[in-house]
């Protein structure tokens, strides 16, 4: 049956026209998705298999824990992991050793501010990190009490000017970090992002928006699942005002089919 769905319907089985199939093939939609079921143990690349796939591990720069004294959330920097960096005490002692030769004393003392400069610029970007999560800790509280829909939006600028600092420092001071929070491992750039209103006048992340969307799609009949103008709608319902388009667009980000591929017979 895989065989013959294969060589003469592979279209449409892509495009979910199962109805069709069964009428072309006079076979039940029982006997096509018994196909289906074998179809979706094969691999598309067998030979990946013979390859071992590790899983990238993330070890998280920030850990955001709930203080019940305070009730707030507290964010510290995962240093557990980092050398402390300092200055040799031998080079620097042979710098005021008067018989160590003038050369090499001038020589260690250009490499000895250079590396001061290096130890002072890494405790600036641990001071600005540590900076720009108080401020993230702070505005997105609601996210680490109920989750991704209530996530507010957030601009970098708005972070920059909060600290007076420039937004391309916060954009390389937030560059390819993680937190650990009570919500899981979260890239932190995922906390800066811009919305729009809800009906009510109540600010909504375009992240928390596609959390709502996906949630409507989970709920939804799957053998009547809704088209976009109905899920347009269905977030309507719930203050949120999008259009249809923007409704499609987020589904494709999301990796979700349109309604007539996510349909189940």
């Amino acid at each position: 049956m895989a065989r013959r769905l294969v060589d003469g319907h592979l279209d449409d089985l892509m495009q979910n026209r199962l109805p069709k199939i069964a009428e072309e093939e006079d076979l039940t939609l029982d006997e096509i998705k018994a196909g289906l079921g074998l179809l979706r143990r094969l691999s598309l690349a067998p030979a990946r298999r013979l390859v071992r796939e590790r899983a990238e591990i993330i070890i998280p720069d920030a850990i955001v824990e709930y203080d019940e004294e305070e009730d707030r959330y507290i964010a510290y920097l995962n240093d557990t992991r980092l050398p402390n960096l300092r200055i040799n005490k031998e080079y620097a002692e042979m710098i005021r050793d008067r018989d160590v030769p003038k050369e090499d004393r001038e020589f260690l003392k250009t490499n000895m501010g250079n590396a001061q400069w290096l130890i002072d610029a890494v405790e600036q970007r641990r001071r600005t990190l540590q900076r720009v999560l108080n401020v993230v800790v702070d505005a997105q509280r609601e996210f680490f009490d109920y989750g991704p829909q209530a996530i507010k939006p957030l601009p970098m600028t708005l972070v920059a000017e909060q600290l007076g600092i420039h937004v391309a420092t916060v954009s390389r001071a937030v560059a390819d970090k993680h937190l650990q929070t009570p919500r899981g491992v979260v890239p932190l750039r995922r906390f800066f992002t811009g919305g729009t209103e809800t009906a009510s006048g109540e600010e909504i992340s375009w992240d928390a928006i596609k959390a709502a969307l996906q949630e409507v799609i989970d709920q939804e009949d799957k053998s009547k699942p809704l088209s976009d103008d109905a899920l347009a709608k269905a977030l309507s319902d719930r203050g949120i005002e999008i259009a249809r388009r923007t409704v499609a667009k987020y589904r494709g980000q999301l990796g979700i089919q349109s309604a007539r591929l996510r349909k189940e017979f």
